[in-house]
């Protein structure tokens, strides 16, 4: 959703006139539930959804007169055969859209625009330590699911912005310097998955004197087991250690890069909808 904001935000800043089209209430069996969204401009549709089918066809054409009449307006569907916005729909249930008229000469609509944007940003983000293959993947399936990235990396030739689309940063960092951690907070997830055993334990020992939300550590049971014990020696109790989840990402037994990126996203899905 932040994407379709942003692009408002580029329309108006442009000059253009838009209609944000919006589910704001809902019932029975409806294509998309309240919150749903739709941008429509002089030339149709061009981001977002409200479900498809005969209620967004519809939705667009009175997107388009709301755009030349230059007015907001509210609109109710029932989908089931009626006298009021009969879509011919058997499904049943009751929609109700707004169509805000979104002006792209008025700084009041942009500053509105820019305010919800704002609002939309999701907390806390993902630091991830190690650019490799998995980090590569990793990248753009959490920022599709809107996650913000931060890399971490000791190798420059594995920190380069290119490898990692949808990065909000990357950092070129030694390891063991606190100051790379010094920026997690309470909200933000950890996933540690560097070049070795001796790396990962180092992280791991620095995340753990950070308030982070999530702690994951790619790897075997095994390995799990060996940098644990290490650990130990150092005075970390079993409380500490259960902050750490590994092997990261959720059972899915996933084997390659590609799928063990998506077991760790939906795993942080999961996290971050626990915490709404």
């Amino acid at each position: 959703m932040r994407k379709l904001f942003e692009q408002m935000e580029q329309l108006l800043s442009q000059g253009e006139n838009l209609v944000l089209v919006t589910v704001v209430a809902s019932s029975g069996s409806t294509p998309r539930g309240a919150g749903a969204h739709m941008l429509v401009t002089r030339q149709g549709r061009v981001a977002g959804t409200i479900g498809g089918g005969a209620v967004e066809f519809r939705s667009e054409q009175i997107a388009l007169e709301t755009l030349k009449a230059g007015q907001s307006r509210v609109e109710s569907f029932q989908l089931r055969p009626n006298e009021v916005q009969d879509l011919g729909m058997i499904c049943g249930g009751n929609v109700q859209v707004c169509f805000r008229y979104l002006s792209g000469g008025e700084s009041s609509d942009l500053a509105w625009v820019q305010e919800e944007k704002a609002r939309l940003l999701p907390p806390g983000r993902v630091y991830i330590f190690g650019g490799g293959h998995v980090a590569q993947a990793l990248v753009p399936a959490l920022a599709a699911v809107e996650f913000r990235c931060v890399v971490l990396e000791d190798r420059e030739d594995f920190c380069r912005p290119a490898l990692f689309p949808g990065a909000e940063e990357t950092r070129l960092i030694q390891n063991d310097d606190p100051a790379a951690y010094a920026g997690i907070t309470a909200e933000d997830y950890v996933a540690i998955m560097t070049r070795g055993h001796k790396d990962d334990l180092t992280v791991q020992v620095h995340a753990l004197k950070t308030p982070a939300r999530y702690i994951g550590v790619i790897g075997s049971r095994r390995k799990t087991a060996a940098v644990f014990s290490k650990l130990r020696e150092m005075g970390y109790t079993d409380a500490d250690l259960q902050r750490i989840t590994t092997p990261i990402g959720l059972d899915i037994k996933a084997e390659t890069p590609a799928e063990i990126a998506v077991s760790i996203a939906a795993q942080l899905i999961q996290l971050r909808a626990e915490s709404k």
